[in-house]
């Protein structure tokens, strides 16, 4: 049996994008055993794979300095033995384990994160689509030897979870937002998410989870449920690994370019997507789904956009988010009907 080391670190999204190309890898190949290095809080997405052994990187704690990965790399060499370590990640601390592991006669493949090819996108406002992050993760297989392909369908081995349990959401048809994102460039606004619940409602007897993270997300999640007889937020009730679960339930998932969109598309759910700051030609598109339900601005109004590949970059007009101004309410309200209309 041989045995691949690799490592992803984070951020959520990046993390649960390695899904459909472990399972893959996985299918193709019975002779192989893949160890996730990772941090714990990520490990629900990736239970109950057959062969696939999920170690923790404390990052905060025992591994946090270079000490702390030079333990963790011992740690590794001496239990698991990889044939092959795949650094899917190449960050300083990954890069630091590289070292640990080629200095000591591993073989050590780092995978293309496209950075050049990403820069100038950017600059040009070429828009052409690059090769999207899943695909450049199954590069790096392919360019170690461990031939694979993509795989498809409901990607979590976590069951369904009866979001009727809960005693609040009795309505078959069951619509998710996740609102937020890690940088406000690429968030539509509460507000406008207020306006296209009241329009779902008018249009559907239904019932809304909202989904969100951290302290400052709960407490506007709440807010904006509490205007709703039909709302509620899916952290109060659920836990990370139940969500999972949760989203498999749904009718259709409202997403940000945010982990959630991920953990949707994953799970086989229709999901759209509203675009801002970043650009799904950027190779951060949701795993099969159709180029329909990415909403985005395209239009001659602003010629910034995309402005970042990740949206970190400060908004050039100031607190607006000019680009997500120009989507409208409309728009996605017109998407989203299309898409339960032929349900």
């Amino acid at each position: 049996m041989r045995k691949i080391l690799i490592f992803r670190f984070s951020a959520m999204g990046d993390v649960v994008m390695l899904l459909p190309v472990v399972k893959g890898i996985l299918e193709e190949n019975q002779d192989v055993e893949i160890y996730l290095l990772t941090q714990k809080i990520f490990f629900p997405f990736f239970q109950s794979i057959e062969r696939l052994v999920l170690l923790e990187a404390d990052l905060k704690n025992r591994h946090r300095k270079i000490k702390g990965l030079f333990s963790l790399y011992k740690e590794i060499a001496r239990t698991v033995k990889p044939d092959l370590v795949i650094d899917l990640h190449c960050v300083i601390r990954t890069t630091i384990l590289d070292f640990f592991f080629f200095l000591n006669g591993f073989k050590v493949f780092r995978f293309d994160k496209g950075t050049l090819e990403k820069a100038k996108l950017i600059r040009t406002k070429n828009v052409v689509p690059l090769k999207s992050g899943i695909e450049r993760y199954l590069d790096i297989f392919n360019k170690a030897g461990i031939r694979g392909r993509l795989s498809t369908g409901v990607l979590f081995n976590s069951s369904r979870q009866n979001i009727g349990d809960i005693g609040i959401l009795t309505r078959d048809l069951v619509i998710g937002i996740a609102p937020f994102a890690k940088h406000k460039q690429k968030v539509w606004g509460i507000d406008k998410v207020g306006e296209l619940i009241r329009r779902i409602n008018q249009r559907y007897s239904c019932n809304i989870l909202l989904f969100g993270g951290g302290s400052n997300e709960i407490t506007a999640l709440r807010n904006l449920a509490a205007e709703f007889d039909n709302c509620v937020v899916s952290s109060d009730y659920f836990s990370l690994s139940q969500e999972i679960g949760v989203v498999q339930s749904l009718s259709l998932m409202l997403s940000m370019d945010s982990a959630n969109m991920h953990i949707a598309a994953m799970a086989g759910v229709p999901t759209v997507s509203v675009w801002g700051a970043t650009h799904p030609a950027l190779g951060f598109a949701p795993y099969n789904q159709p180029s329909e339900n990415i909403v985005q601005y395209s239009g001659n109004e602003i010629s910034c956009r995309p402005c970042s590949v990740y949206g970190a970059k400060p908004c050039k007009y100031g607190d607006t988010i000019r680009c997500m101004d120009l989507v409208s309410v409309d728009i996605v309200f017109d998407r989203i009907t299309s898409i339960l209309d032929r349900k």
